[in-house]
């Protein structure tokens, strides 16, 4: 029986939109200009990532070790091989560089992702801040974390470790002898360029991609935090009246305050 080809963009939309289900009125949300910026963000920057991917691990990486056999076959039939000092091992090199490349396009990939989810988070609470006084994504975390937020990387692991080997291989040829070094690299061998296998890649570029979706979390619950920070009879007025009445309401609020701190504990490090 012929398999049947899956269409990648319509599982990542199925998934997206299964997820997007469980959020209480986001069906609302999705009908105002704010909601529908922020969920094209989210579709375009993952479809980006799962283009990437792709590009790499069926592309790019099948066709440097294909070159790497090729070249080995050409080194073990010429005529003379006797006078070529090269091994299968050096031949690899040329498939560690295509994935120490990938480490740089996916860092680029993160930045740009980041800094379009903090636009779309500032432009989708808009309203809200206005009429609060409240200060953007960017203001606020040099305020409450003392971070910059597009300089944030080094809080996550894995995106220090993709930043960390994205700056070796543009400053450091590929070297992993930046300071200061990270865990991860500790005990390589500064005189050896990073070599990571193709799974290793796979592997970092899914940990990056569960990251970006906890990071959409993370940014939106900082948009919300300094709004639930202002004294509870300001956020009271601006509740609905047959909320408003509601004795459990501060006490949800109080919840909900505790909730946003342990969603953000990775900013304060």
């Amino acid at each position: 029986m012929k398999k049947r080809h899956i269409n990648t963009i319509d599982v990542l939309i199925e998934r997206l939109s299964e997820s997007f289900a469980k959020i209480k009125n986001f069906n609302i949300l999705q009908e105002s200009e704010e909601g529908r910026r922020l969920f094209d963000l989210i579709v375009k920057s993952s479809s980006e990532l799962e283009n990437f991917q792709t590009l790499f691990l069926n592309y790019y990486i099948p066709a440097s070790n294909k070159s790497i056999v090729d070249s080995w076959n050409q080194v073990k039939t010429s005529k003379y091989k006797h006078l070529i000092n090269i091994s299968k091992d050096e031949l690899k090199d040329n498939l560690y560089e295509t994935i120490r490349l990938g480490y740089v396009g996916l860092f680029h990939k993160y930045e740009s992702y980041l800094k379009s989810l903090v636009d779309a988070v500032n432009f989708l609470l808009k309203e809200l801040n206005d009429e609060n006084n409240l200060m953007s994504i960017e203001d606020y975390c040099k305020k409450e974390f003392k971070i910059n937020i597009f300089k944030s990387h080094h809080l996550f692991p894995i995106t220090e470790r993709i930043n960390y080997i994205s700056n070796c291989i543009k400053h450091w040829d590929g070297y992993p002898v930046k300071e200061p070094i990270i865990l991860d690299f500790k005990y390589s061998d500064p005189n050896k360029k990073i070599q990571i296998e193709s799974e290793e890649f796979k592997s970092d570029i899914e940990r990056l991609k569960s990251h970006c979706q906890l990071l959409l979390s993370q940014i939106m619950m900082i948009g919300f935090k300094q709004y639930f920070e202002l004294d509870y009879l300001t956020i009271k007025e601006s509740l609905k009246p047959e909320i408003k009445e509601n004795e459990e309401t501060k006490e949800k609020i109080e919840q909900a305050m505790k909730n946003i701190d342990f969603i953000l504990s990775d900013f304060k490090k």
